[in-house]
Order: structure tokens, then C-alpha cells, then sequence
């Protein structure tokens, strides 16, 4: 253990060596959590704790990725390979995965992503002659989100005392939940809201979960919400081994369901909790942390809390006034020529940071006009390009011929001759039927007035994929 907690300060050094009992971390930005969450794991380890046994949460795959390279580095990949570190949703979808049959769900579910969110929740709405001019999709998306990861259903919601656009959320929550259910899909949140019920309604299913991980780790504790709550309460009920890492002071996603409620409530939940603050900054100046200081202070609902900077005092912060974002672009440019060439600094230590998609725009423009290289970070993903998502869509049709999502996405990929009017009529149909739109195709000669030849189109196009699917088993 000494060879881990060399290098750490006391702050670091007290976190990383408290394994039982309930563990709350307050780590300022900056403060060293990744090497303080790592440096416990590996503790943990070579003081023969089952590597099995230990459940690690993270908001992102990176994080994941780089907490079990840094624990590998420390006690070797063969333990560091049997810890389970993940994000919640992948944790989620693999404990769903090994209980289909206890959730009613089929083996062949498949995943929707935003977009398809989108596509489904357009379908919704135009299944319940809702036009869009009243609700936008993207709108109801964020709502429906929001209601799920504060654990209201669409019946709760309903219930509820609202407006029209209250009521017409609710129609198509529910509708859009119907959706889901025949394609055998699930979006991101019903990963969390599934595994949750999985866990509440089953008791062996509960038990077998609880003994199985006696430690758990949640990283980035201030952006939990409601069904990752309740996640790691009823997973660390038993042992009460749970240690969270966060800071109520950088809890910036309530507008997606995050609750920072549940990092101040800690010691409510899990009396006796020991609560370590890493407050030693690595990253800023002393200027740059004085001033976060005086800002959060204003804030009454919050962990006690003062950063103090391991690099000394730093310049004063500058704020500069200008008359447009022309003006403002020449002025950063010039700044960042100006440190150059007296060599304060190389191009690859400035960035330029900005709210929205268009603000990039100018400064682009000052930066090519001056030949400076630059990098922009962002943009589209590849896997949000037309011929990818194309693609994936042909492939989760393989693996779940239900996706009403995907089938509606190829159906005319390339042309094939099917109009809105034979997808509107087998998507009444389906409707009426509780069934998914392609059963409805197969059975078309039930639905009046649809053409014959669309129809026989995407029926062959239902045949290959189906025989390209049996052929890859």
C-alpha cells in the first residue's frame, strides 16, 4: 500500500486509504480524484479484496476506459480485467442482458439512440394526428427524458394537474412507450428504469447483484439521478461499502434529471459516512481559484468547501469589453501571435472556447486571415453521418426485425417505391393491431386500399434481411 499513496498528499492519501464503510469524496476540479479513485482500487486489491466483487460507475466510456488502464498500471491487467468498470447505462443493458426472461423482454431487444428517439417520437405523434407546429419532437424528447430519470411514468404524468401541451406530452409519452414495446426496443433511459425494476421486483435477482458487488464506486456523484440513485442504494443496502467521488459545486445537468440533492443528502442516506475534501488544486492559478471561490460562496445549498492552488498566485484575470464578435476574434488572435513570439507560450497551449455551434465562426475566419493551424473539436460524429446510421439501421434490423425505427428509416433505401400514404395505412394498421409496423406488411392483404406493389417491395426487402440474419448464425 505504501507504494500507492506515494506522491499523494494527506487529503488523497486519507480517501484513498478508507475502503469500508460509507466513503464521501468532495473533489474540486482539479484536485487529483481520477489518481485518488485508482489508487483506492488498486488498494483494495492488494489487500486481497476479489476484484469481482467491486463495482465501478462512471458517466462516461473514457472515464471507464482510463480508470481500469490506470488501476492495470498499478497491479497488472489480469486483476484490473475482473473489476467491473463501466458507465451506468452498459452496466445496466449487461444485467439486462443475462435476465431477459425475469424482465419479459426478448434476447434480440435492441438499443435506440437520440436519433431514433426522434424518429419514434415523430411517429407518435403523427399516429396521434398531433402536428408537429404544436409540440416539437425534439422538445417532447428532452420532456420524456426528463420525466423518466425523475421516475414518473406516463400514467403518473397524466394523472397530474396540467395544461394542453401538458396533456398532449402525455399522450405521447404513452404512445411512444407502446412504440418501444413492440419494436422490442429500449431507449437510454429504460436501461436504467428497467434494471431498476429487475432489482426492486425480483428478490433473487436483487440478492444474487448485492452479494456479488459488496464495494461500490460512483464517480461523478453530483450528476446522478433518480434511477441511478436508487441504483446504488439498493446494490450497496447490504454492505454499505459505497464510496462517491463528486462536487456539488460542479453540478451543471438538472436540466437532463440530474439531482444534486442526493450528493448533499449523503450523510442522510448512509449515516455515519466519512467525508474527505481534496481541496489542493493542481490544474489553475490561486487568481482563477479566488475568484470560482467568491462566486460559489453565494451559493447557500452547498458542501464547505475552499480550493487552494499548487501552482502559486498566476496572472490577475483579465476581462476584456468588445464592441462585436469581429473586434473580440482580432483582439484573441492577436493575443495569442503576441505571446508567441515572445515565446510566453506555443500555439498547442491556447484554446478558444464558446457556447454555441455558430460562435466558432469568426474566430475561424480571423485564424485562417493570420495562418495560424487550429483544430475544431466537435462537428458531427461518424457514427451521426446518413450512410452510417443507414447502415446501422440494416443491421439492427437483422438482429430485431421489429424495429419499427430502422424499417421506417430503409424502407426507401435505396427507392423502392413506397409512399407516405402505404406507411401511413400500415402504421394505422399496426396501431390498431398492437403489432409492429412489418408483421403489419405481412399482413397486408387485411389493410384496404394499400398498394400491392410497395407492399410486395418492402416485404422482400424484410426476406433478405431475414435470410442475411439466419445465414450469420
Amino acid at each position: 500500500m505504501k507504494k500507492f499513496l506515494r506522491g499523494l498528499n494527506a487529503e488523497q492519501a486519507s480517501a484513498a486509504s478508507t475502503i469500508d464503510g460509507p466513503l464521501l469524496v468532495l473533489a474540486g476540479a482539479g484536485t487529483g480524484k481520477t489518481r485518488v479513485i485508482t489508487v483506492r482500487m488498486a488498494h483494495m486489491l492488494s489487500i486481497g479484496i476479489d476484484p469481482r466483487s467491486v463495482l465501478a460507475m462512471t458517466f462516461t466510456n473514457k472515464a471507464a476506459a482510463e480508470m481500469r488502464a490506470r488501476v492495470a498500471k498499478l497491479v497488472g491487467s489480469k486483476p484490473a480485467e475482473l473489476l467491473t468498470v463501466g458507465t451506468f447505462h452498459s452496466f445496466c443493458l449487461k444485467l439486462l442482458r443475462e435476465h431477459t426472461a425475469e424482465i419479459g423482454f426478448p434476447k434480440g431487444f435492441t438499443i435506440c439512440d437520440a436519433a431514433d428517439q426522434l424518429s419514434a417520437l415523430k411517429g407518435a405523434l403523427r399516429e396521434l394526428r398531433i402536428p408537429e407546429a404544436a409540440i416539437q419532437p425534439s422538445t417532447l424528447q428532452a420532456r420524456i427524458s426528463l420525466l423518466k430519470n425523475r421516475l414518473v411514468s406516463p400514467e403518473e404524468f397524466m394523472q397530474r394537474p396540467g395544461d394542453e401541451t401538458d396533456e398532449l406530452i402525455g399522450r405521447a409519452f404513452r404512445r411512444y412507450q407502446d412504440h418501444l414495446r413492440r419494436s422490442r426496443n429500449l431507449d437510454f433511459d429504460d436501461l436504467l428504469l428497467e434494471a431498476l425494476r429487475l432489482l426492486r421486483e425480483n428478490a433473487a435477482v436483487r440478492e444474487k447483484i448485492q452479494e456479488r458487488y459488496r464495494f461500490l464506486l460512483v464517480d461523478e456523484y453530483q450528476d446522478t439521478n433518480g434511477p441511478q440513485y436508487e441504483l446504488v442504494r439498493i446494490i450497496g443496502l447490504p454492505e454499505r461499502n459505497v464510496c462517491v467521488v463528486g462536487d456539488d459545486d460542479q453540478s451543471i445537468y438538472s436540466w437532463r434529471g440530474a439531482d444534486v440533492s442526493k450528493i448533499l443528502g449523503f450523510e442522510r442516506d448512509y449515516p455515519g459516512a466519512k467525508i474527505v475534501r481534496l481541496e489542493t488544486n493542481y490544474r489553475s492559478s490561486q487568481e482563477i481559484l479566488d475568484a470560482a471561490n467568491k462566486i460559489i460562496r453565494n451559493n447557500p445549498s452547498r458542501h464547505d468547501k475552499t480550493l487552494r492552488s499548487h501552482l502559486g498566485r498566476g496572472e490577475l484575470i483579465q476581462a476584456v469589453m468588445s464592441r462585436d464578435e469581429t473586434v473580440e476574434a482580432e483582439y484573441v488572435v492577436r493575443d495569442i501571435l503576441e505571446r508567441t513570439k515572445r515565446k510566453e507560450a506555443a500555439l498547442g497551449d491556447f484554446a478558444i472556447l464558446f457556447r454555441t455551434a455558430v460562435q466558432p465562426r469568426t474566430f475561424e475566419a480571423e485564424l485562417r486571415a493570420r495562418n495560424l493551424p487550429y483544430v475544431l473539436v466537435g462537428g458531427q460524429s461518424f457514427f451521426d453521418r446518413k450512410e452510417v446510421r443507414d447502415v446501422m439501421a440494416f443491421l439492427k434490423l437483422m438482429a430485431n426485425p421489429r424495429d419499427e425505427v430502422s424499417l421506417l428509416r430503409v424502407i426507401n433505401c435505396p427507392p423502392r417505391g413506397v409512399g407516405k400514404s402505404t406507411i401511413d395505412k400500415a402504421l394505422e394498421f399496426a396501431t390498431e393491431k398492437g403489432i409492429a409496423v412489418g408483421e403489419a406488411f405481412d399482413r397486408a392483404e387485411e389493410i384496404e386500399g394499400i398498394n400491392a406493389k410497395a407492399v410486395e417491395a418492402v416485404q422482400r426487402l424484410r426476406a433478405r434481411l431475414n435470410a442475411l440474419a439466419l445465414g450469420s448464425t
